[in-house]
């Protein structure tokens, strides 16, 4: 009896330490690949983003050297960001920087006080261009001025420019070299590699820009409705002739003028969807498209990455198909 008491206890010690050795294993590959993956980031050239797009152009010219990452979640709105001190901290911490000025204040007062290493602004190089040239009249809607007065008020100033440039492939491709030559700047032992991939990257945004020349040329309208003023860019480069229900404000609310207005050119125009530029908006449109007789859909916008299997590119090609159904085109 003794004996086996004696043995069962000695196979028990023998059980714990090799457990004990297999945990203390286990626990040694987990701090050796932590350490890894730190050393990783380390390496790694960090790039805060305001909005997903440029973060996009970083990681397409980046690719491997780069760890990229956008400040406005997303699904959210990305006119109203909002920066918790985390981000704030990560910002001043990163190695780059890319934003773009006039656009999101949060983001504006962030890269102020923290005064980034590097910064790319692309309000510097993508050709902005004021609202009233882009929508092709001088004068806004009154209520549309209102509003825009209002959020100015609140902190969403655009000072009278568009700020939805990436909707326009041939002015995402006015960033690539300026990306690049940071880059190179910071790693200049991979700067061939950047600006290789800067080349290609212009290469695809030029192919983008043609189809959506190509794509949207015959077509039996030119009239898109959409739930607010995101599209000017695509309009005004494709010859297309955008009618936003709201501002360029996502949370600003039409005039009954207005939704009256857009019922109209529903019926005349023959329109028989209303986009949204993401799924929380529909809201705004259902009882207008109701009411019409229209359905809804989403235009996305693309200043987040809702998906994350689809990329921009994949993003404006669902776009270019859903506008070439909207407008009959051949």
């Amino acid at each position: 009896m003794r004996l086996t008491i004696i043995l069962t206890l000695s196979r028990m010690i023998l059980m714990k330490r090799i457990l004990s050795a297999a945990t203390l294993g286990v626990v040694a590959l987990v701090i050796s690949g932590c350490s890894a993956d730190t050393e990783a980031e380390t390496d790694a050239i960090t790039v805060m983003t305001s909005t997903y797009p440029l973060e996009y152009v970083a990681e397409e010219i980046g690719g491997n050297h780069v760890s990229a990452r956008s400040l406005t979640p997303a699904g959210s709105d990305d006119h109203a960001l909002e920066l918790s001190p985390r981000q704030v901290t990560d910002l001043e911490r990163a190695d780059l920087v890319i934003t773009l000025s006039g656009y999101q204040n949060a983001m504006d007062d962030a890269v102020a006080a923290t005064n980034p290493t590097r910064v790319i602004d692309a309000a510097d190089h993508v050709d902005l261009r004021e609202r009233e040239e882009l929508s092709g009249h001088s004068e806004l809607h009154e209520d549309e001025e209102h509003s825009d007065e209002e959020a100015a008020d609140d902190g969403h100033s655009h000072l009278g420019l568009d700020p939805h440039f990436w909707l326009d492939p041939a002015r995402m491709a006015m960033l690539a070299q300026p990306v690049a030559d940071e880059l190179a700047d910071i790693d200049p032992d991979n700067a061939d590699e950047f600006r290789a991939n800067a080349e290609d990257f212009v290469a695809r945004m030029e192919q983008l820009d043609s189809d959506y020349r190509e794509g949207l040329s015959q077509c039996e309208s030119s009239t898109f409705v959409v739930s607010h003023e995101a599209f000017s860019y695509l309009a005004f480069s494709y010859d297309l002739d955008q009618q936003a229900i709201a501002g360029i404000e996502i949370d600003t609310e039409p005039s009954p003028k207005r939704v009256a207005e857009v019922t109209a050119l529903v019926e005349d125009a023959g329109v028989d969807v209303i986009f949204t530029t993401s799924q929380a908006e529909r809201g705004l449109v259902q009882a207008l498209a109701e009411e019409a007789g229209v359905r809804v859909d989403v235009l996305d916008a693309a200043a987040t990455q809702v998906d994350p299997d689809l990329d921009y590119d994949d993003i404006m090609r669902n776009n270019l198909a859903k506008l070439r159904a909207a407008l009959g085109c051949r």
